[in-house]
């Protein structure tokens, strides 16, 4: 028996160099590459999400575009063809609702770098919760480009009387009364 052991320190010697020499290195490199190809995966992975969010960015601003282009070129109008018509229908929905109207102010705005122009309207009203609202609901359907900026209450009575309101509304038409590019 002894015969055998005298060989055995010396193959397990020789086990253990071939190990540190061959079988160690190779481990730790399938180890080295199996934490780089999860790295590269949760990269890609990141990537993917960075160019979805891309295309979406991409696509809002399309829409951006598209909703400009129409803005300019099918909302607004000349002055002439954009204010009468906005401050008639303003006085049409405080007339339907049957509102008080104090006397409205205006002020005219050019807004850098574009071809518009804003005219903000001051205009103090007087009426039930009912008819306010039932005012409000009319110049959000109107087919002028009307935009609500404040609704201010000045004064209101107890439950079920009147209110006085200022609503800053505003208008917008083209400052010149050419499109350049139409």
């Amino acid at each position: 028996m002894s015969r055998f052991l005298r060989p055995a320190p010396l193959l397990l010697t020789l086990n253990a160099v071939l190990f540190l020499v061959f079988t160690l290195p190779r481990t730790l490199q399938e180890r080295s590459l199996a934490s780089r190809v999860a790295t590269l995966r949760a990269e890609a992975q990141r990537e993917r999400g960075q160019v979805e969010a891309l295309r979406r960015r991409a696509k809002a601003i399309q829409a951006n575009e598209t909703d400009a282009w129409r803005f300019f070129h099918a909302i607004i109008k000349s002055r002439q063809a954009t204010l009468l018509p906005a401050l008639a229908e303003i006085h049409r929905a405080a007339a339907a609702e049957r509102l008080e109207l104090g006397q409205e102010s205006y002020s005219r705005n050019e807004i850098r770098e574009t071809a518009l122009v804003r005219l903000q309207i001051a205009l103090p009203v007087k009426g039930s919760y009912g008819q306010l609202v039932g005012f409000l609901r009319r110049l959000e359907r109107s087919k002028s480009f009307v935009v609500v900026d404040t609704i201010g209450l000045t004064s209101g009575a107890e439950s079920g009387g009147e209110a006085s309101l200022d609503v800053g509304l505003s208008t917008y038409f083209l400052a010149t009364p050419e499109r350049s590019g139409a």
